[in-house]
């Protein structure tokens, strides 16, 4: 038999035609271009990853500051709150020990002023009840203008000592 009677030397004769037609027109070219390309775009695309990364990178470690700051302003805020609510704690209960002892003197001087009041009222009607009881005896055991005489002055200093 004939090599060009076989049907596989026609195959790799047309594969062998078009593979050079694709040469003769470019087409490895074109294709290496196109792969060239393709590569150029992932390495670009790689190294926009990489400072988006970077950057993704920084933004954290900014947030994380920001979150440390606040985290300190936070414990200050509340140091400050507890100091202040310690300090007019204190103040009101000082306050509120002074008022009570001015409340305290207060009351106290109104009993006593309510004792006087009392004794002054009581002597006054002992006085008046002495007097009475001594003027119903002088009438009992002294009669005419001297009694009178002495009862009246006998009135008037005991009223006298008594106010």
């Amino acid at each position: 038999m004939s090599f060009f009677a076989e049907p596989e030397t026609w195959v790799l004769v047309s594969f062998l035609l078009f593979i050079g037609l694709l040469v003769h027109l470019g087409v490895p070219q074109l294709v290496l271009r196109a792969l060239d390309e393709r590569a150029e775009r992932i390495r670009k695309e790689l190294e926009e990853a990489r400072r988006l990364h970077e950057e993704a990178r920084k933004v954290l470690a900014e947030v994380e500051a920001r979150r440390e700051q606040a985290e300190a302003e936070a414990k200050e805020i509340v140091q400050t709150a507890r100091a202040e609510a310690e300090a007019v704690t204190h103040e009101m209960r000082k306050q509120f020990d002074e008022l009570m002892a001015r409340q305290q003197a207060a009351a106290e001087q109104r009993i006593k002023l309510a004792q006087d009041t009392a004794v002054r009222e009581i002597r006054a009607h002992v006085a008046e009840r002495a007097v009475q009881v001594a003027e119903a005896v002088l009438r009992e055991e002294v009669r005419g203008k001297t009694a009178t005489a002495l009862l009246d002055e006998a009135i008037r200093e005991a009223a006298e000592k008594l106010h």
